[in-house]
């Protein structure tokens, strides 16, 4: 639920934003366009009753079940399909405000249940995160707008394609893995409701297998592992050998926080090493942590062992290669973070050197991405082709994208830091225990490894690929307040969500202006306009 009239405010622009920009496609852009060719003529078949399949889709029919769902009241025509995405982008911004909430910390509460939970002390913040009440939802409330503004997936909500509706139901998902892993005692309906939704999302795209099992489960592991045993950070200035024995003997899980360090190729493989010792320490425990991911596991292979291939459709379009360089391609460069952690030079040579080679023998391209000038990603291969030395002089910008984006998620809370926040008591065992602030070595590990699973056997370097990553990135990197000082009243905010905002804003009005004015005609297709997008 909305909870403040900040909550209100976002959500009345964000409702105005993605309605102007419906009625707009909806006024210029009458008949289907591109993908929507494929699209709307399955839907309209499903919502007639007619389940029979199109070979040319690659993608389940989650998109068009929805439509026949809809279908009685909203109709089936190609304005109402596309007001569908309409819907989904609101349910986005919900989400993500609801997730939001359940991730960061949270102050101002009052006291309730003080008999039976007294407060905690100052120490205790240094290992629990008590929370009720906001801390900034102004910030709260715009970090939901901008992220549910992101400029491929604010794009297609007014187009009827996949990718919406399919974040959507991820972000469903991870709100119930979010909840479900604060709770000390897991349900037999909480497993059930993590299985249903995950077949739910799997039905729209496949590779959401990656974002609602592996994903969820990795995280799950090292919460229990946690709750069996204990975490340390303090190991590092053990010996590795050490370390190793004591997550044998005690189930210790060696995992920093960011803010100790950053990220060390040497932090992450401890911590690969220290959990898998500790599981091996409490192995039943474990599986029944994941068993809803390893349904999902199951049933995923059982499709793909049913149809043949991972993907409907020809396989020509979609054939898996290896493209580790996309990883690196599309980190993107996000806020940089007021407390810096610089790299150490060898780090920043191992993985130049490691970009080079992945870039020298996996720079696949695939022959439609460079077969349509429709899509803005033809002309980024089109300038990278123009000397062959320009892919490789891309590989240390794309070292510095992911430097400042774990940076991002290193800088602390400025709450926590400051230990001023008046605290909202809980049960013991239902704090929040992933959502401290800042984020710990295996949140990043475990983003990382399933961002790659997501994207480096994509056979085409398409943006959308990049939305499900992103928006997890972004929910979990901590505020950084600024106080300002404007007519004699000072303001605490994050400055940098206000600026993004209005980044976000602007990149999203050039698209919508390139798409709806800017066309152009193909000589082979006379009369028909042409239009920029993803």
């Amino acid at each position: 639920m909305l909870e403040s009239w900040q909550d209100h405010v976002a959500a009345a622009v964000f409702a105005a934003s993605t309605t102007a920009w419906y009625s707009l496609v909806d006024r210029d852009v009458k008949a289907p366009y591109l993908d929507e060719f494929f699209h709307a003529p399955q839907a309209q078949k499903y919502c007639a009753g007619d389940y029979t399949w199109d070979p040319k889709i690659t993608t389940p029919p989650g998109l068009y079940l929805v439509a026949k769902l809809l279908s009685p009241i909203l109709g089936c025509s190609i304005k109402s399909l596309r007001a569908q995405n309409v819907f989904a982008l609101a349910l986005i911004f919900y989400k993500t405000l609801q997730i939001r909430r359940l991730i960061q910390p949270r102050g101002h509460g009052q006291w309730k249940a003080e008999a039976l939970h007294p407060k905690p002390s100052e120490d205790s913040l240094e290992e629990h995160v008590w929370t009720e009440k906001d801390q900034s939802p102004f910030t709260t409330a715009l970090t939901a707008f901008n992220i549910a503004s992101f400029p491929p997936l604010f794009f297609f909500g007014a187009l009827y394609y996949t990718d919406v509706m399919s974040t959507a139901a991820v972000l469903i998902s991870y709100s119930a893995f979010l909840q479900r892993v604060a709770k000390p005692q897991k349900s037999i309906l909480d497993d059930l409701f993590a299985v249903f939704i995950g077949v739910v999302a799997l039905f729209f795209r496949q590779t959401n297998i990656f974002w609602v099992a592996v994903f969820p489960a990795g995280l799950t592991v090292i919460e229990t592992l946690k709750d069996n045993g204990r975490t340390t950070s303090s190991a590092v200035k053990q010996g590795h050998v050490a370390i190793l024995q004591e997550a044998w003997s005690k189930g210790t899980v060696r995992d920093r926080s960011l803010r100790d360090g950053g990220l060390a190729v040497s932090d992450a493989i401890m911590l690969l090493l220290t959990t898998a010792s500790a599981a091996l320490g409490s192995p039943f425990k474990v599986l029944r942590a994941v068993v809803p991911y390893i349904v999902l596991l199951i049933l995923f292979a059982g499709f793909v062992g049913w149809n043949g291939s991972v993907v409907l459709g020809p396989l020509f379009a979609c054939v898996a290669h290896m493209l580790p360089a996309q990883v690196g391609a599309k980190l993107g460069i996000k806020q940089k973070s007021s407390y810096t952690i610089y790299p150490s030079l060898s780090q920043a040579i191992l993985f130049v050197a490691a970009g080079l080679v992945a870039v020298h023998y996996n720079t696949i391209i695939h022959p439609y991405t460079l077969a349509d000038n429709r899509h803005y990603v033809f002309y980024v291969f089109r300038l990278l082709l123009r000397h062959p030395a320009l892919k490789y002089l891309a590989v240390p910008v794309y070292y510095v994208c992911f430097w400042l984006s774990i940076q991002s998620l290193a800088h602390p809370s400025a709450d926590l830091e400051n230990k001023n926040i008046t605290l909202q008591a809980k049960p013991p065992g239902e704090a929040e225990k992933i959502t401290k602030s800042p984020a710990r070595i295996s949140f990043v590990v475990i983003w990382l490894l399933t961002t790659a699973l997501s994207v480096v056997t994509a056979p085409l370097v398409e943006p959308r690929y990049f939305i499900i990553p992103w928006i997890i990135w972004r929910l979990h990197v901590p505020y950084s307040p600024t106080t300002v000082s404007i007519g004699g009243r000072t303001y605490t905010t994050d400055l940098r969500v206000v600026v993004e905002a209005v980044w976000l804003v602007a990149i999203n009005q050039v698209l919508q202006y390139m798409f709806l004015y800017k066309t152009f005609t193909w000589p082979s297709e006379p009369g028909n306009l042409q239009r920029f997008l993803w």
